[in-house]
């Protein structure tokens, strides 16, 4: 053999063989999930109705665009009302076939649970009595900061843009999609899909991030719930006694990106602190059109928890706990190394911080 292989291939000890042989199978059914051989797409959207929160910039933007490329019809919401209607000019012109499908903007405050349920009833109206079939949070925004010098209507501020948002949005889209019906008189309606936007952030808390982090926690712990909660709707579909049941199953989903190249993530980091950059050296950010693409994907292969990126995936595996699994063999594997990158990772985050106090001191507002 030349020389330049590595010596792994020379080594025939049982342990060699059992660590090809791991990352064999997982290289082969990592091959086979990206190509998707075997599987069908679970998340088919032509002709159905997407509302995107969040939808007027950023990922929301990228998800509305590409979605609409692949035929759906698109609801966008935000606050401002110049910016959905100059993201509505993109969306349309990514559209399949602009004859047929249809395009909708809200301008709303998220923040408010009766502007949600506006929402939501706005879009069945406007969606032939029919509510939306795909509801995707991708509202809020970051502030970061050192705990203490944030003020508190700033950390009430995060919970309320980035938590209470995609709440306010789930309770509206649940009650509309869960209310009983008769199945004899209705036809069985195509399965329904609420989607969150998170962040790694709420499986690796990292120093300067304490106003949004508890945020996104919150989001994840939300998600984890209603997809147990969920099952008891769509169990009712499957009950013999259906004289009730909901009439639609419905499929809940998260996706955890990290740093995301929008107007947003340059707002984030005039103010970030910078042992904060210093700390998430690691994190390379994507694009907007980049984290779309993965999500949408991962989606249609029916993923629950969606990470964007390999560092992700590895801050996902030191966290997963109860969580459900997309593959149980794929995150077992991604678990084990995880808890071995970890055994590092995390006192080399907290020996960063204790240095730079060490050198800077005391943070300021500049540090």
């Amino acid at each position: 053999m030349p020389p330049s292989l590595p010596s792994i291939f020379y080594d025939l000890s049982s342990t060699a063989l059992g660590i090809s042989a791991i990352v064999g199978v997982l290289f082969f059914y990592t091959l086979v999930k990206m190509l998707g051989f075997g599987s069908s797409n679970q998340f088919p959207v032509e002709g159905r109705t997407v509302v995107i929160t969040g939808g007027s910039e950023g990922m929301g933007k990228a998800v509305a665009c590409q979605l609409a490329e692949k035929g759906a019809n698109v609801v966008i919401v935000a606050r401002t009302l110049q910016k959905l209607q100059e993201s509505m000019e993109a969306i349309r012109g990514s559209a399949t076939n602009v004859s047929k499908q249809r395009f909708h903007y809200i301008s709303a405050d998220l923040t408010q649970p009766e502007e949600c349920e506006r929402i939501i009833s706005e879009v069945t109206e406007w969606n032939d009595g029919m509510p939306p079939d795909i509801v995707w949070c991708c509202a809020g925004y970051c502030h970061p900061g050192y705990f203490i010098e944030t003020s508190i209507k700033t950390l009430k501020d995060q919970m309320d843009t980035v938590y209470w948002t995609a709440a306010n949005t789930a309770h509206a889209i649940l009650k509309k999609w869960l209310v009983p019906i008769n199945p004899s008189h209705q036809r069985p309606l195509p399965r329904r899909h609420l989607i969150f936007t998170c962040s790694t952030l709420a499986f690796v808390p990292i120093t300067g991030y304490a106003p949004y982090s508890p945020a996104k926690a919150a989001m994840r712990s939300l998600s984890d719930t209603l997809s147990q909660e969920i099952e008891i709707y769509n169990g009712s579909r499957a009950s013999k006694e259906r004289a009730k049941a909901t009439p639609a199953d419905v499929r809940i989903h998260t996706v955890f990106p990290m740093g995301i190249l929008s107007p947003g993530f340059d707002n984030e980091q005039q103010i970030k602190p910078a042992l904060t950059k210093q700390l998430e050296s690691a994190d390379r950010p994507q694009t907007p059109k980049e984290v779309a693409k993965i999500a949408i994907e991962a989606i249609e292969r029916g993923e629950y928890l969606i990470t964007t990126m390999f560092v992700g995936d590895i801050m996902k595996g030191s966290a997963l706990g109860p969580s459900p699994r997309n593959s149980w063999f794929r995150d077992t594997f991604t678990g084990w190394l995880s808890n071995l990158v970890f055994l590092q990772v995390v006192p080399d985050l907290r020996k960063q911080a204790y240095l730079w106090g060490k050198k800077h001191g005391i943070p300021t507002d500049s540090s």
